[in-house]
């Protein structure tokens, strides 16, 4: 709210309804600013020095919400979860640094170890998904930023998980095929997979279903149901921070959705 002074009267002029529209003079003042107007990774490219103390304090004070899914390849239930909440979230505000994905592709499978060290997989949909969990297990480990590896997941997962459709999906986002592929093909694939068993093996509760969605850690039936039905939603009422605009323009949805499988 402010006053303009003209002449021997004042004017009273109402605050701006978006203040990020009045450019990079607002986004960039500090880091509450840049992630209100989901220009974070702007700003810190353009104004690192500025941003710097405050980011320290931001990031004791005010840290990332973190979401992990624990899924299969070629379960419909996560395809869907994908597709409908956890890449529109990804979409919308990866850049204002608010929250963190992880991505955990074993799901209802099992593992017993060979006796030369190696780990055999056994697949709720067969040999062709594990042959896939291993794939999306190496391009999460070789793209390692979820700015890489989260368009190449969902790419696989809406093309319809294959060899091919994965070779297609690296070609068409400038990937690096012959690594993922070589991964996977490897001891080193087989012992990230194995990892991922582990992971999905630690869950406290276990986990009884695909998806299953942790946030913070933590996985309870209600941050399951509000994540499945309005993630983006959830994780903007979880951020303690000063929310970004993304998260103050989106419309709450309520439809039902069922992904368990």
């Amino acid at each position: 709210m402010c006053f303009i002074f003209f002449g021997s009267s004042f004017i009273f002029a109402l605050p701006h309804p978006n203040p990020c529209k009045a450019g990079e003079s607002y986004w960039c003042q500090n880091i509450d600013t840049a992630a209100e107007c989901g220009v974070l990774a702007y700003c810190k490219l353009k104004h690192h020095d500025l941003l710097k103390h405050k980011e320290n304090k931001a990031v004791q004070d005010n840290k990332p919400v973190i979401i992990e899914l624990y899924y299969e390849s070629f379960c419909g239930g996560c395809r869907d979860f994908i597709a409908q909440q956890l890449f529109p979230a990804y979409q919308k505000l990866y850049s204002t640094g608010i929250f963190q994905i992880g991505l955990y592709p074993y799901g209802n499978a099992e593992e017993k170890q060979n006796p030369d060290g190696t780990y055999q997989f056994k697949c709720q949909h067969g040999l062709e998904e594990c042959a896939m969990n291993i794939v999306e297990t190496c391009a999460t480990h070789m793209l390692h930023d979820q700015a890489a590896f989260m368009p190449y997941i969902h790419c696989v997962e809406m093309s319809g998980p294959s060899i091919p459709n994965a070779k297609a999906c690296a070609q068409s986002l400038q990937v690096d095929w012959e690594k993922i592929e070589s991964c996977a093909n490897s001891t080193l694939g087989n012992n990230l997979e194995h990892e991922m068993a582990e992971k999905t093996n630690a869950l406290e509760p276990p986990h009884g279903f695909v998806p299953w969605i942790t946030m913070n850690g933590e996985h309870t039936w209600q941050i399951q149901d509000q994540a499945t039905e309005d993630l983006i939603q959830l994780i903007c009422d979880t951020y303690t921070g000063i929310k970004p605009h993304a998260c103050r323009v989106h419309k709450k949805q309520s439809k039902d959705r069922c992904y368990r499988n």
